[in-house]
């Protein structure tokens, strides 16, 4: 019991996060020209310290097991995703007669999760820098399933054109610092140096937690949350109740390092990322079907996030 509380504490300041944004928003202290140059910062500035921060000096990532066994884990838990949406349309109430913008977008609702603001300070949090190196490495399999798998489903015709999206600074300073940690180069680099990329990459997550909070308040703001209740609910179930269920049971049965049994932990018990919105915007599907589906799971997470936590760490030992 006492873990749980552990667990749940650890939790809770993530989402208060992100009400702390939504409520700078309500109050207009946070305009959305501000809220996206924030987000701008964030990717190409902070998360990258962060990730040299975490991967520089990281033991486990010396190991194939997770260098090769993480990013295919990251694909693989997005494909399940994937297959249990397009499986649960007609329990969601869409028929063959209903607009292929909302079957993708549902499929993808439910398969995407949020593998990055949420997880990562909860990995911090809970774990070591050890786990939240492996994270990194697990979420490059991640970025490759989501420009090509999820933009070719919600789009219906090949991904090829948008693949350069990969190539970020995430990525970029990933490579980097895999490539310092594999060369025993990184302890060559200035302490002044690695001291500015840890405080700066302290910053990312609160940072980025925060304006998820003010563009979920803009959603709110813009969306009907009571429409197309049926496919909402079944969504959210599948998110948040069976795919955390299948996800560990896979890994249960996998030769899965002690970190990477952490990181499968964390990005099964995670919600619907609010990517799933903006790329049914982007590529003309149901947008407003996504965010429902994002609300609902990142309210219900408040409470299913730990207890999954819990379970998982009992089931995987």
């Amino acid at each position: 019991m006492n873990e749980f509380w552990i667990i749940t504490q650890a939790s809770i300041p993530v989402f208060l996060m992100m009400a702390v944004g939504s409520l700078l928003r309500w109050a207009k202290c946070f305009s959305e020209e501000a809220a996206s140059g924030t987000l701008n910062i964030v990717v190409k500035a902070l998360i990258p310290c962060l990730i040299l921060d975490s991967v520089m000096g990281n033991a486990a990532l010396k190991s194939s097991a997770n260098l090769l066994m993480a990013p295919l884990l990251g694909v693989g838990t997005l494909i399940l995703g994937l297959l249990i949406g397009w499986a649960s349309l007609r329990l969601a109430g869409l028929k063959k007669d209903s607009p292929d913008s909302k079957k993708r977008s549902f499929a993808v609702s439910v398969g995407l999760y949020n593998y990055g603001y949420i997880p990562f300070p909860l990995a911090l949090a809970l774990y070591d820098q050890n786990t939240v190196g492996v994270l990194f490495v697990f979420n490059v399999g991640v970025e490759v399933a989501v420009w090509t798998l999820v933009v070719a489903c919600l789009s219906g015709y090949s991904p090829l054109k948008d693949w350069k999206k990969m190539f970020n600074m995430p990525l970029l300073a990933l490579v980097f610092g895999l490539a310092l940690n594999f060369l025993k180069a990184d302890m060559l680099l200035p302490t002044a140096l690695r001291a500015t990329f840890h405080g700066l990459g302290q910053c990312a997550y609160p940072l980025g937690l925060v304006v998820s909070g003010t563009i979920i308040y803009d959603l709110c703001r813009q969306y009907n949350l009571m429409w197309e209740l049926r496919s909402t609910l079944v969504a959210s179930a599948l998110r948040c109740l069976l795919l955390p269920a299948m996800i560990l049971l896979a890994a249960r049965f996998l030769p899965l390092t002690l970190e990477l049994k952490r990181v499968v932990i964390l990005q099964a018990a995670m919600p619907t990322a609010v990517f799933a919105m903006v790329l049914s915007q982007l590529y003309k599907a149901d947008s407003g079907l996504a965010f429902r589906v994002v609300f609902l799971t990142t309210l219900i997470s408040v409470i299913s996030t730990p207890i999954w936590i819990k379970i998982g760490t009992l089931f995987l030992n």
